[in-house]
């Protein structure tokens, strides 16, 4: 009889332990569970590409030596700020000023000659005709003459310009950033003198990889900062190249190269600092939302949306990515409030509340 009392003693026991976790499951199915939301915004997804580069003149002017002689003065070092038109050497031309004399001599002296053998023949033609009344006038030539008479003229005129060039003039308004001439030196013409920068104007040279080339275009904003100085300076991208090539020999990247003109200068920018360009990719608008709030179920996506306290599972196509934030293309609207956080324990049609 004991036994059997104990028997219906535990059994009592177990069915009230099963009723009470029926009801505190059914307690809990009807709890409201707690969610984070976030709102469904139109937006754009911010991308920034970086590259380094170095700080240069807007433009750089080579100056070449415009004729031979030696440097008779250098009238300029290198940094010094010079103007278009200003002397930055002469050139002896002693030598030059002796030949050009001798050849207008020369010239003198052969059309002299040219007048005095037309004045002979005429002569001897009055002569004989003294004699033969019916002679005929031969022409006489001059051509020794004149060949000699063009030679000095084009010698003259090579030696005037020589003149000309006595001094050689700034094509530009700069700083002299290198020279390679001293005086009693042997100029040959078209050596290069000189190299002249503009720093009025300061651009960056820099290099973009393949994949951040196919993103940057010719006008799009950058900031560009460095170490060597404190603010960041705006500007914007002047030049891209049309094709890709190895920037150092020693890799097998290709790059591309590109210019940034600089919207403004500032006395602590020197041409030569390295410095850091950061270009940001224009975007369109689109839906947005935090990528926490996208899970998936296999290869499909799906968000809970929010709807009158209630989680609705939600098939949704994703677009492009960002750092904080993901496009849905499909399945939502502007609007929609979307599970951000608690959203892995929900089932579909739970009810929920938001913190």
């Amino acid at each position: 009889m004991d036994l059997l009392k104990k028997k219906w003693f535990w059994g009592a026991v177990v069915g009230l332990a099963v009723i009470a976790l029926v009801i505190a499951n059914m307690i809990g199915l009807n709890r409201a569970a707690e969610v984070k939301v976030a709102t469904v915004e139109m937006g754009k997804i911010v991308e920034q590409i970086y590259t380094n580069g170095k700080l240069e003149p807007g433009q750089t002017t080579s100056v070449y030596a415009p004729g031979s002689g030696v440097i008779e003065e250098v009238k300029v070092k290198s940094g010094d700020t010079v103007k278009k038109g200003q002397v930055l050497l002469t050139l002896s031309m002693e030598q030059v000023r002796e030949q050009l004399e001798k050849e207008r001599i020369n010239l003198q002296l052969t059309e002299a000659e040219r007048l005095a053998a037309k004045k002979q023949h005429f002569e001897s033609f009055k002569q004989a005709r003294l004699e033969n009344p019916d002679l005929e006038p031969e022409e006489l030539d001059l051509t020794t003459y004149d060949l000699r008479i063009r030679s000095s003229e084009l010698t003259i005129q090579s030696l005037e310009k020589q003149l000309a060039n006595q001094k050689v003039l700034a094509p530009a308004d700069g700083v002299v950033t290198s020279l390679t001439v001293n005086a009693g030196q042997m100029l040959a013409e078209g050596s290069e003198i000189a190299t002249i920068a503009d720093v009025s104007k300061l651009k960056v040279s820099a290099y973009l990889n393949e994949l951040d080339a196919g993103k940057a275009e010719q006008g799009m904003k950058a900031v560009v900062t460095g170490e060597a100085f404190s603010n960041s300076y705006e500007g914007s991208i002047s030049y891209l190249a049309p094709t890709a090539g190895l920037a150092d020999p020693t890799s097998k990247d290709t790059s591309v190269e590109m210019e940034v003109s600089l919207n403004q200068v500032s006395s602590e920018l020197r041409p030569g600092y390295n410095v850091t360009v950061e270009m940001e990719i224009p975007d369109k608008e689109r839906l947005l939302v935090p990528i926490d709030a996208v899970q998936y179920d296999g290869e499909q996506a799906y968000v809970f949306k929010v709807q009158d306290s209630v989680a609705v599972k939600v098939p949704v196509t994703t677009g492009k990515e960002g750092e904080a934030q993901i496009e849905l293309v499909s399945g939502v609207a502007a609007g929609d409030l979307v599970v951000v956080e608690g959203g892995d324990k929900l089932q579909d049609g739970a009810k929920v509340k938001v913190k």
